[in-house]
């Protein structure tokens, strides 16, 4: 579970700052929110790490991307060539 993992590399923090660290992880992210707060340069390693944590086989997985992309202004070679490099399926 990726939850425990990063859990247990806070083995030497505080009772308040592992706390802080499992509401991160429990807060729902935004794409839009997320979008916006990402500088230009950065769009692109944004979307790739979404795509490394989902699998890509569902409808909701590939509207969250097609959605996050968007927000990103990633254009659709930018997506697809992520998606190959990466080794996911496209869109």
């Amino acid at each position: 579970d990726e939850r425990k993992i990063i859990l247990d590399h806070l083995s030497d923090a505080s009772e308040d700052e592992i706390a802080f660290v499992e509401a991160a992880l429990d807060a729902p992210v935004d794409p839009m929110a997320l979008a916006r707060d990402t500088g230009d340069t950065m769009r692109a390693q944004v979307y790739s790490a979404a795509l490394m944590a989902i699998a890509v086989d569902t409808d909701a997985e590939r509207t969250y991307l097609r959605g996050l992309a968007q927000a990103l202004q990633l254009d659709d070679d930018t997506v697809a060539d992520l998606h190959k490099t990466m080794g996911r399926p496209p869109l």
